[in-house]
């Protein structure tokens, strides 16, 4: 028990729910004496050799007696091999002894201390022995005398700690119990209901555990139960607080009695922190004491009659009556004449309620059906029953009174139609017509049931149909917005198709010789006007960079455009300029650059084959006159690098703004722009530009 609840303590440990460690911290530890056992006990439960230096030395002049005493033997089975009936050494009243043929006793000097089932073997003990014997002896004694000392000292320790470990079997026997609760919820599928505080009585799909398909496996291993598992009807119940009495009728078989069970069964249950197998919304009342008479208990020897017996189990239950009280009572007033049993049942329940208690009974009596239903503190239940099948639906309908359909069952059980009418005529006209009102209010019940269903039914069809058309909703803003960005997609693919087919053909051209090179190129743009009439790229390319590259030259002074930022020109050529500022190699774009000096540019040949042409159609690189740069439809590894770029010219420069035009399209060029500048060292604050500026389709980013 020590050794479990140091295991149960260390699995508490790992878990990390508070109750839990509350309950780890309820057990008492048996970190020593689990430590002392150990050291005292084999893994056999034997004392260990080494629990004491006393036992340990017995045990090794134990050893070597015994190995001295085997020898001498073993020399004697060799020198009287033909007196000995087996060659083997025996123990008999824990003395060493060798078997010898009965004839030969006299041929082994010793003493005798058995003979065989046979009587063809003495065991004797031979004197060559005898003191070596006689030494084990003392020795097993010593021997035996350090383990009584060893187990009554730990006996001692056991004793002193006898009370934590009772609470450790407390503790552990709660657990236990909540371990099971827990398995019987997830085998159950149940749930932890309410516990209603205004008394109020409420069953949702409530189904017994004796009849619940879903615990049939648990019954097969707790009670042996083997029929195959059958669906069952679950039960509904709505008990308001002030209706302290339900009585239900209904046909024999019809499920009375087990919605009496279910309804007590879940109270103790629940009482007792057991999940419950139903549905949500279930809650059920405290009570202090519950008590049932239910079923036959009639003693024949006793000369008991199931009516006598009945009547003592009431008579203890009403002595015992009071707030707080539930009685369970199947048949109420039965086995006996029925006026009297009625006249009982109803006195009976009159005294029960006025002290009190709440109660649930069966019946099949009409005037405890009226006693019920007239009471404001009871109500009246019918169990329903299938006119068509004649069989009933295990369904409860409080506000009913239900038939017992006694000739209806015993139709079903085969008895003969002429005793059935026989019957009728027995019961007479009143019979029939109370029988032909019950059926027409079963019937309105029915039909009423019958509206239930079908506004159920449509009002499942209209949640469908909202469903569906919400789903529809969805799917089409999901087209709309799939269609907007396939097209804005295949612009920005059209564009940039157009944009690259643009430079290979000024790339072609500028292979060309010059005065072809410059008719071409200007139809090129022609076209490109043509095809994007609203893009100012373009235009701009088109007016001003054309004027600046013609005139540059290796060695001469050349100027970023719209700053005072100058150097010598040190290489150049189609694409970009190598400039010394200020004794610092710097590399701009040749669209950047401007001959130094006042006034218009000077006319010059050419230095280079294309310097007659006009400028490639490529984002504008950031100037001091138009602080913009422009990478609509470039990827996002090729646009931010000419950003950077352009972000360096203009700090260079001295511009304290930078606009970035990226376009809308789908978003993402914005986003990767917008995330990789909120954080560079070189940028103070960004937004989107103004309205007139490109809006959301431009980013303006303010420069420290």
């Amino acid at each position: 028990m020590a050794r479990a609840a140091e295991a149960v303590r260390r699995a508490l440990a790992q878990a990390e729910s508070p109750l839990l460690s509350l309950r780890r911290d309820a057990i008492p530890g048996f970190v020593e004496l689990l430590g002392r056992a150990r050291r005292l006990f084999d893994t056999d439960g034997s004392v260990r050799d080494d629990a004491s230096p006393a036992l340990r030395d017995a045990r090794a002049a134990l050893r070597r007696r015994r190995a001295e005493v085997s020898r001498r033997l073993g020399r004697i089975l060799e020198d009287r091999r033909d007196f000995v009936g087996d060659a083997v050494v025996v123990l008999r009243n824990d003395r060493y002894c060798l078997p010898v043929l009965a004839t030969a006793r006299s041929r082994v000097p010793g003493i005798v201390h058995d003979r065989s089932g046979s009587g063809q073997t003495v065991f004797v003990e031979p004197l060559e022995v005898i003191e070596a014997n006689n030494e084990l002896a003392l020795l097993a004694g010593q021997e035996r005398r350090e383990v009584e000392s060893l187990l009554a000292a730990f006996g001692s320790e056991v004793l002193a700690v006898a009370g934590d470990l009772e609470e450790a079997v407390e503790q552990m026997a709660a657990l236990d119990a909540l371990e099971a609760k827990v398995e019987f919820g997830e085998a159950a599928g149940g749930r932890i209901v309410e516990l209603s505080a205004d008394g109020g009585w409420t069953l949702s799909s409530a189904r017994h555990p004796l009849l619940d398909p879903k615990l049939a496996s648990v019954r097969g291993r707790a009670l042996g139960e083997t029929r195959p598992a059958r669906p069952i009807v679950p039960l509904e119940l709505d008990l308001p607080a002030d209706r302290r009495l339900l009585a239900v009728s209904g046909p024999n078989a019809g499920g009375k009695t087990v919605v009496l069970k279910t309804a007590g069964l879940f109270s103790l249950m629940a009482q007792a922190g057991l999940p419950l197998p139903c549905g949500p919304g279930t809650r059920v009342p405290v009570f202090r004491a519950v008590r049932a008479e239910i079923g036959d208990a009639q003693e024949i020897l006793a000369g008991r009659s199931t009516f006598s017996s009945s009547m003592e189990t009431l008579s203890a239950i009403l002595a015992q009556a009071g707030p707080g009280m539930l009685a369970l009572i199947d048949e109420i007033g039965g086995s006996t004449d029925p006026e009297e049993g009625s006249a009982l049942a109803i006195a009976f329940l009159e005294e029960y309620l006025s002290r009190g208690g709440r109660a649930i009974v069966t019946t099949h009596f009409s005037a405890l059906k009226n006693f019920a239903a007239a009471r404001p503190d009871s109500i009246s239940a019918a169990m329903e029953f299938d006119e068509e099948s004649g069989r009933p639906n295990y369904r409860l309908h409080p506000g009913l009174s239900g038939r017992s359909r006694a000739i209806s069952v015993a139709r079903e059980q085969g008895l003969p139609e002429k005793v059935l009418a026989r019957a009728r005529e027995i019961l007479g006209e009143a019979w029939r017509r109370r029988e032909e009102q019950e059926a027409e209010a079963e019937a309105a019940l029915a039909r009423l049931r019958g509206s239930e269903r079908e506004l159920e039914r449509e009002r499942e069809e209209a949640r469908r149909e909202t469903e569906k058309l919400g789903r529809e909703r969805e799917r089409r803003a999901a087209e709309h917005a799939k269609m907007l960005e396939e097209g804005l997609a295949g612009f920005e693919r059209a564009r940039r198709d157009l944009e690259r087919r643009v430079e290979r053909e000024i790339e072609a051209i500028r292979r060309e010789a010059s005065r072809r090179a410059e008719a071409s190129a200007e139809k090129v743009l022609e076209r490109a006007e043509a095809a994007l009439p609203a893009e100012p790229v373009i235009e701009e390319a088109r007016e001003e960079v054309l004027a600046r590259t013609r005139e540059l030259a290796a060695g001469e002074r050349a100027r970023v455009h719209g700053t005072r930022t100058e150097g010598v020109v040190l290489s150049l050529d189609h694409e970009s300029a190598w400039l010394d500022v200020s004794g610092k190699r710097m590399r701009f774009a040749r669209t950047q650059l401007e001959p130094s000096g006042a006034g218009p540019p000077r006319k010059r040949g050419p230095a280079h084959p294309a310097g007659k042409l006009r400028a490639p159609l490529r984002p504008e690189p950031v100037t001091a006159a138009t602080l913009e740069v422009n990478v609509i439809g470039r990827r996002v590894e090729d646009a931010l690098p000419e950003i950077e770029k352009s972000l360096d010219a203009a700090l260079l420069a001295g511009a304290t703004h930078l606009r970035v035009v990226h376009g809308h399209g789908t978003g993402r060029l914005r986003e990767a722009v917008r995330e990789h500048f909120r954080e560079h060292p070189a940028v103070a604050s960004l937004r989107a530009a103004d309205p007139r500026d490109g809006g959301n389709g431009a980013t303006l980013l303010e420069l420290k």
